[in-house]
C-alpha cells in the first residue's frame, strides 16, 4: 500500500490510454442552470440542459407505481427516475474482484453496504435535496450510509485493480460498477443525469496522484463504435501540477492540447475548503450531516487525523448524444485509489432522455 503524506503532493504526468472523444466539463465561469424545467435558464435556451437549443425537452417518465427508496437495484433504477421498463433492459451492480458478498471482510462493510436508494442524504436542511421525485441513489467506496467514510470493503490482503482509464500507476481499491443497459426512446436525441461527487480525499491530496475517481463509461454503437469511453471529465484544477489525459487530434468534446481531469478532487469544479487559500472560493454546497463536510482549516484537518473531513463538486449535470431507439450500456464506477483508507461517495438523480441533441457538463443549482 502507498504511504500518503499529507504535505507533499506527487507530480504525475498522465498520459491518455485512449482518445478523449467525450463530453467536455465546462469550467467556471460558464452556463449555470439554475431551474429544472422551467420556460428559460440560465444558458438561455428552454430546456435547462446546458445546450444552446430552443426546442423540445425531456421526455417524460410516469415514475407514480415506482419503489424509489430502498436497498435494492431496482430501487435504484427508480430513484434515478428510469421509470420505464421498456428503457432499462438490464441492471446489475458489482465489485470487479474477489469481494465477498456474503460476509463481512474482516474491514467493516460487504458489498450490499455501498449503495441505497434514499430521499436524502445527510441533513434535511443541506444542498441535497432530490432534483426529481423525491429520491435518489447513492454509490460509495464504503458504506453508503452514516458518516463513517474510512472503511475498506476489500480484505487488505487481496490486491488492487488497475486502472485502465489512468497511467498513474496506482492500483485501485473498493471499487464499485452499476451496470445499465438501456434502450433509448425513439425520439431521443441524448440523455442526461445530475450527480455529487463527495470525497474525503479533499483537500489534503489536491494536485496529488491519490484522487478516488467517480468515471460514468458509455459504451454505444453511435459514440467511438461502441469502444468504451468516459463521458465525465472536467478542467483540472492545477494542470500544471496535475492532469489524466490531453485532448488529441478529432477528439471531440475537448479543445486539442489542452489537458483534462476525471471527476475527483482535481476537478476544476471541486468546492475548495481551505487548499492554497482557496483562491476561487470556498465551498458554497451544503453538505452537513454527510460526514464529508469541509475542516476549516488544514491544521484542523491534520489535527482530525484526516478522517471525518472533505468537500464535493456541488451538483453537476451531464449530457450525452445518443441515437433514437438505440440500446446501449452505462456504467457508473466509482473507487478508491492507492488504497481503501479514504472512501468517495456519489449522489445520482434525475436521469433523462431529451429530444434536442447535447453534450457537456455544468454546475447546476
Amino acid at each position: 500500500m502507498t504511504s500518503r503524506i499529507l504535505t507533499v503532493f506527487s507530480l504525475v504526468i498522465v498520459v491518455p490510454m485512449m482518445g478523449c472523444d467525450m463530453v467536455q466539463m465546462l469550467a467556471v465561469p460558464g452556463p449555470v442552470d439554475t431551474d429544472f424545467d422551467a420556460a428559460t435558464d440560465a444558458d438561455s435556451d428552454t430546456d435547462s440542459d446546458g445546450d444552446s437549443d430552443a426546442d423540445g425537452g425531456p421526455i417524460e417518465m410516469d415514475c407514480s407505481n415506482c419503489p424509489a427508496v430502498g436497498p435494492s437495484t431496482d430501487n435504484m433504477v427508480c430513484a434515478i427516475d428510469l421509470c420505464d421498463t421498456d428503457v432499462v433492459k438490464d441492471n446489475s451492480y458489482d465489485s470487479p474482484g474477489e469481494f465477498d458478498t456474503d460476509t463481512d471482510t474482516g474491514w467493516g462493510c460487504v458489498l450490499e453496504d455501498t449503495y441505497e436508494a434514499v430521499a436524502r442524504f445527510g441533513d434535511n436542511s443541506n444542498h441535497l435535496e432530490p432534483k426529481l421525485n423525491g429520491s435518489y441513489a447513492l454509490m460509495a467506496s464504503g458504506p453508503a450510509i452514516g458518516t463513517d467514510h474510512s472503511t475498506w470493503c476489500w480484505n487488505g490482503m487481496l490486491p488492487g485493480l488497475p486502472d485502465p482509464w489512468s497511467s498513474d500507476g496506482l492500483d485501485t481499491f473498493d471499487v464499485m460498477e452499476w451496470r445499465l443497459t438501456l434502450k433509448a426512446p425513439a425520439d431521443a436525441k441524448s440523455f442526461r443525469f445530475k450527480y455529487v461527487f463527495l470525497s474525503e480525499e479533499y483537500d489534503d491530496y489536491i494536485s496529488s496522484n491519490f484522487n478516488d475517481k467517480f468515471y460514468v463509461i458509455l459504451d454505444a454503437a453511435s459514440t467511438d463504435g461502441g469502444q468504451s469511453k468516459v463521458i465525465n471529465f472536467t478542467e483540472c484544477r492545477e494542470p500544471d501540477l496535475y492532469w489524466d489525459f490531453i485532448c488529441q487530434t478529432g477528439d471531440t468534446g475537448c479543445d486539442e492540447g489542452e489537458k483534462y481531469c476525471y471527476i475527483a478532487v482535481n476537478s476544476a469544479l471541486s468546492e475548495c475548503c481551505w487548499y492554497n487559500g482557496c483562491p476561487d472560493g470556498f465551498a458554497s454546497t451544503d453538505i452537513a450531516g454527510t460526514g464529508f463536510e469541509c475542516a476549516a482549516s488544514e491544521m484542523e484537518e491534520i489535527d482530525s487525523g484526516g478522517y471525518i473531513y472533505g468537500s464535493s463538486t456541488g451538483w453537476l449535470q451531464t449530457t450525452w448524444p445518443i441515437d433514437g431507439d438505440e440500446v446501449f450500456a452505462l456504467t457508473f464506477h466509482i473507487h478508491d485509489t492507492s488504497d481503501g483508507s479514504f472512501d468517495s461517495e456519489v449522489i445520482i438523480d434525475a436521469f433523462q432522455f431529451l429530444q434536442t441533441a447535447g453534450s457537456g457538463t455544468v454546475i447546476i443549482e
